[in-house]
């Protein structure tokens, strides 16, 4: 399952109940545009891929490294497998390539570490870096990555990176960016790091020096001791920093609690109590039994809204959107009065895959298609329910940018098919098969990485080669 997937950035969303954490490498957290009513983080301005590109090229990772391979860009779990990654960072892309042949490389030794590489829209290699670990890039403009025992801020076009700050991000977890300052969740110095829950603690950075920018440093060690981190485990939508933190239960339904921190010193300023398999979606409380189980959301304490059913995915980590709407099944509901506001019964359950588009204007509807023998998605207007238009289908969300939506059709085994979907129109505008890109070194069936998007080009990332798409004219 991929973090794109209907489901994957659900379960994401839902650390509270299940007790997991995620990685997290492609982004995450607050884009400093964001509106401050916590609605979608706007797409990436790359609108002229509607254009036929003029221009595909490819970087093999054996050209960078011999023996190598592309991976992921960042730790991957015991219980993972993951194919590679990357982040889209301005005009850059960063990726990480292993060499498969390299001593210890089965057995994830340091001397079998990844390179990190930058590439430009071009497909040149601007630069190599070794010893670094994770990556993020919160609001696509700036790159920071974990080296050795630090995290650091990286040059995404030299690849150069400072000192940096002594701070451990924790698993599952991605810094978030909000006025200047980057907030990390972090292991505490001397934590028993096999411990479970993982200990945690927050940490504020100065986002271009990375000093800290609480006296004290790391905050609610204290009382955090004993307790998960949420995932997302930070939210900076209100006046505070808000910590979602959960202690296990016989029942093995997580018990979720928000602290509330002082964003200029990181004192704990109180905690609220949400309950088991709870979680924060300001301004409601949202809790879930497992599977299919009742929704229940409230606010101020108060039971607004009660369904069993799946709820619809979304790419901000919210499941209720900021005006109180909420899609479970095939319908969308207010949840301040419980009423529907339109239902699609005649496009599948929970079974099909629900999802918002990033700026919550459109719902797409992917399902298995048993006429036409393969996966269609189905494009809805998120305030009417009307059809826009349907089209080739991926349970992968895809890519959007303004004006288009990228994505990979793909049956996993033989066929590999990059399309850019007018988003007005349902229009394919073109499609690029990479076939060979994603059948090369690739032994488990896994999902290309991307499409990545700049404002000049499309890069999809397979096991053994990158492939770009650019000078789009127009």
């Amino acid at each position: 399952m991929s973090a794109g997937s209907p489901t994957g950035r659900l379960v994401a969303a839902l650390t509270l109940v299940t007790g997991l954490a995620l990685a997290a490498c492609d982004g995450g957290g607050d884009d400093p545009d964001r509106p401050d009513d916590g609605t979608a983080k706007p797409t990436v301005a790359a609108a002229a891929v509607l254009h036929d590109p003029e221009r595909t090229w490819e970087l093999r990772a054996a050209d960078v490294v011999p023996n190598g391979r592309f991976a992921p860009l960042g730790p991957v779990g015991d219980d993972e497998v993951a194919g590679p990654s990357a982040v889209a960072v301005g005009d850059v892309l960063v990726a990480a390539v292993a060499d498969e042949g390299a001593k210890g490389a089965d057995e994830g030794a340091d001397d079998a570490a990844p390179l990190l590489v930058g590439v430009s829209g071009d497909g040149k290699v601007l630069w190599r870096g070794k010893d670094f670990g994770a990556c993020w890039t919160p609001d696509h403009a700036s790159l920071y990555c974990t080296r050795g025992n630090a995290l650091v801020r990286v040059n995404p076009e030299s690849g150069g990176a400072g000192a940096g700050a002594d701070v451990a991000v924790a698993p599952g977890s991605a810094p978030v960016l909000d006025d200047g300052v980057l907030y990390v969740v972090v292991t505490p110095p001397g934590a028993d790091e096999s411990a479970y829950p993982p200990p945690f603690a927050v940490a504020a950075l100065d986002a271009m020096t990375l000093t800290s920018v609480w006296p004290d440093g790391p905050a609610a060690v204290e009382e955090l001791a004993g307790l998960g981190a949420g995932s997302p485990a930070l939210d900076l939508s209100g006046d505070h920093v808000s910590v979602a933190a959960w202690k296990d239960t016989p029942s093995g339904q997580a018990d979720a609690t928000q602290f509330d921190l002082d964003r200029a010193t990181g004192a704990v300023l109180g905690s609220s109590h949400l309950g088991k398999g709870a979680f924060l979606d300001r301004p409601w409380t949202v809790r879930r039994g497992f599977g299919n189980d009742k929704i229940e959301v409230s606010r101020d304490g108060q039971v607004l809204f009660q369904q069993a059913g799946q709820p619809w995915d979304s790419q901000d980590d919210r499941l209720v959107s900021p005006e109180g709407r909420l899609g479970v099944g095939s319908t969308l509901y207010d949840v301040t009065t419980g009423d529907p506001v339109w239902e699609r019964p005649d496009l599948g359950d929970e079974l099909s895959g629900w999802r918002w588009t990033a700026d919550r204007a459109q719902v797409a509807v992917t399902g298995f298609d048993t006429k036409a023998g393969k996966m269609t998605t189905t494009y809805l207007d998120a305030a009417t329910g009307a059809t826009l238009w349907s089209g080739p289908g991926s349970d992968v969300a895809p890519t959007e940018t303004p004006d288009a939506l990228l994505q990979v059709e793909t049956d996993f085994e033989s066929s590999w098919l990059v399309h850019a979907i007018d988003r007005a129109s349902g229009d394919v505008a073109w499609t690029k098969d990479v076939s060979e890109v994603g059948r090369a070194g690739n032994k488990s069936g896994l999902p290309l990485g991307g499409p990545y998007v700049s404002s000049g080009t499309v890069w999809v990332l397979g096991a053994t080669t990158l492939v770009g798409f650019t000078d789009f004219p127009g």
